[in-house]
């Protein structure tokens, strides 16, 4: 049966080469390879995403809808037994997704969003009390940090 031979290229500049069935979908490729993908491997150092639904694969700067087999898409083919193809390249790129609490990057977030609260959004401190002028500058709400 003919296959698919796909190398998935990430914004890292890593590769993985998986094949295919013709009539999978994109789908269903990207439920394969977030199956496959591989886990605390210094190889592979970015963060496997929390679903396929992440995953973004991009072909000849078009990004292809889950419902898309293969086929459909003009993939070449080739059979199992006989010399390989070259691989066809797709790009892989993850969807940005809410990390972990424990991110020292989200707390400064969330710190800077609550000073904000306290102030009304305005982000001046000519109004401040003797009390909210410690909170003043550094990590304080001020636009700057």
């Amino acid at each position: 049966m003919p296959q698919v031979t796909l190398t998935f290229l990430l914004v890292s500049g890593r590769r993985k080469t998986q094949t295919f069935d013709p009539e999978t979908t994109v789908g269903r490729v990207k439920e394969l390879v977030w199956n496959a993908w591989p886990t605390r491997d210094a190889a592979w150092p970015e963060e496997r995403p929390p679903a396929p639904s992440y995953f973004r694969i991009l072909y000849l700067g078009k990004i292809l809808q889950d419902e898309e087999t293969l086929m459909s898409l003009g993939f070449p083919t080739s059979l199992p037994s006989s010399s390989p193809t070259t691989p066809t390249i797709v790009h892989l790129s993850i969807r940005p997704y809410a990390v972990s609490s424990e991110d020292p990057a989200l707390s400064k977030k969330a710190r800077l969003a609550s000073a904000f609260a306290r102030r009304g959004n305005s982000g001046h401190t000519d109004d401040l009390g003797a009390d909210d002028a410690d909170r003043a500058g550094c990590c304080g709400g001020c636009l700057i940090c």
